[in-house]
């Protein structure tokens, strides 16, 4: 499936020159017969997501979606856009989780693969490929699980003062990295004593809030990803759950993916007229929303088994409670951030305001 994207490709660059590192990671990924032209996410794809860690996560994400839903004094159908729906287990989880709540959901699930599409098709109200394909909604909710980091990105790299762009180009057939002069003045540097090195500039992200902007009249929108420790952030290449190092080879075949500077992705939607409060990381979110007594109750759930000697069953909730400590694991994907957009005039989250509250008490337990 990769040669005629990297067919694609090399005709590109013998045309146009070296591309910007986005447009190379536009083709290869989303291009026909990209990376994303069929769901690579699950078990058996080449990454898994929280939802499929276990499924209390996409319980308390929906928590977190009712509870601004309910504040926006809005009980009839919860207008839901998820912004990468892939194989669709968020979609089930919340659709599921509204339900037991006693409400309805229009739910939208955006996603670039055809494949995804056609089976997303059998579980929420409709499917389309990009957001401004999507009629405004006045008011909704947006939540975008681990999409921006997979978004395209430019490439920026400075030494001793001077910043230059990172391009594809050929060296023969293959694809090499150049360095180039930056041709737009307006590219967000990377400044500072300690910046040498390359950054990535999150221009997919960037087209992404401002489009967000334009959909979503009123409401809430919950960005979640990977954040980088520094602006410094390594580009990675995923390809049956192992690190692809080279992410210029056999384009097409595996992800390409870099922490997002949600910083910088905040100060953007703020240009476009959204509020954006600040961060928190998963861990501190999901305990605000209740992930300690959902464990205690599985606990209890365990000893009952037990007690009626369905052995095997409390195996199995301890074996899911396991699982569902990784969401919460300070060290793996309990640090993956939090970002909740709205449109003005909104109030911040009642969980998030704990949320950062929880994570200032564990700070200063670590300190």
């Amino acid at each position: 499936m990769s040669d005629p994207v990297a067919e694609r490709l090399r005709a590109l660059i013998r045309e146009q020159g070296p591309l910007r590192f986005d447009a190379f990671m536009r083709e290869a990924l989303y291009g026909d017969g990209g990376y994303y032209d069929r769901p690579p996410i699950g078990p058996r794809g080449d990454f898994v997501t929280s939802p499929h860690v276990h499924p209390v996560f996409a319980r308390l994400v929906g928590l977190a979606l009712e509870e601004r839903w309910r504040a926006l004094d809005e009980p009839g159908p919860v207008r839901v856009i998820e912004l990468g729906a892939g194989d669709g287990t968020m979609a089930r989880e919340l659709i599921a989780g509204f339900g037991r709540g006693g409400l309805h959901v229009d739910y939208t699930a955006i996603e670039v693969s055809a494949g995804a599409r056609e089976s997303l098709a059998e579980v929420v109200t409709r499917v389309a490929a990009d957001l401004d394909d999507v009629p405004p909604i006045d008011p909704g909710l947006v939540i975008a699980n681990e999409l921006l980091d997979n978004l395209p990105f430019r490439r920026i790299r400075r030494r001793g003062g001077a910043s230059v762009e990172v391009r594809v180009t050929l060296d023969a057939d293959r694809f090499a990295e150049v360095e180039t002069a930056i041709d737009d003045p307006y590219v967000d540097l990377p400044s500072g004593p300690a910046s040498d090195g390359e950054a990535v500039i999150p221009s997919g992200a960037f087209s992404l809030v401002d489009a967000l902007a334009r959909t979503l009249r009123r409401g809430y929108a919950l960005l979640i990803d990977y954040v980088p420790s520094t602006r410094v952030a390594p580009v990675r290449g995923y390809r049956a759950h192992r690190i692809v190092d080279d992410v210029l080879s056999r384009p097409g075949s595996s992800d390409i993916t870099a922490g997002v500077d949600l910083d910088a992705v905040s100060v953007r939607a703020r240009a476009t007229g959204l509020v954006a409060f600040e961060h928190v990381d998963q861990r501190s979110a999901l305990l605000a929303l209740g992930f300690e007594r959902w464990a205690s109750e599985e606990i209890a759930e365990q000893g009952r088994l037990l007690n009626v000697a369905r052995g095997v069953d409390a195996v199995r909730v301890w074996e899911g409670r396991g699982r569902a400590r990784l969401l919460v694991d300070p060290l793996g994907l309990g640090a993956l951030r939090w970002c909740v957009l709205a449109t003005p005039g909104l109030e911040e989250p009642s969980w998030l305001t704990l949320a950062r509250e929880l994570a200032r008490r564990d700070g200063d337990r670590a300190s």
